[in-house]
């Protein structure tokens, strides 16, 4: 009798994935307007606050007289240098400092400290506010041509 009843659902179990696999492959998703809305404005302000939390390189941190002028000079220095590179002066009372880049990572901003360490052996990694940057179309990947 255990057999039997054992025997009857295994055939229900294994007839039920059978039918669940011969779906014509479309997936119907239902959400609630307010989820939309919800997106439609997380959208709205991201555009606004381009801003997110991220990473930076220190090279310098000055404060006293002319430390305005001196951060100036060492962001033109490495300008000199680097001339691609996103170099700020940020002042947080009573220091200016120059921070170099934009990373989403630590490891990014470890990696691009590592390339100037040579040149600039004081730097460090801050955690600082940085420009959200758009994804570039050559770094797009099209999954549709792919497959």
């Amino acid at each position: 009798m255990i057999k039997q009843v054992i025997s009857i659902f295994l055939f229900f179990i294994f007839s039920n994935t059978l039918t669940a696999q011969q779906q014509d492959g479309n997936v119907k998703i239902n959400q609630n307007e307010a989820i939309g809305r919800l997106l439609l404005k997380h959208i709205q302000v991201n555009e606004y606050h381009p801003w997110v939390e991220g990473y930076r390189v220190q090279l310098y941190s000055i404060s006293g007289v002319n430390s305005r002028d001196k951060a100036n000079t060492i962001k033109a220095r490495f300008l000199l240098r680097h001339p691609k590179a996103d170099v700020y002066i940020v002042y947080h009372a009573p220091y200016y400092k120059v921070r170099l880049g934009d990373f989403r990572t630590k490891i990014e901003a470890l990696a691009y400290l590592q390339s100037i360490s040579k040149e600039y052996p004081s730097g460090f990694v801050v955690v600082d506010r940085i420009k959200f940057m758009d994804t570039k179309e050559d770094d797009t990947v099209d999954i549709d041509n792919k497959i």
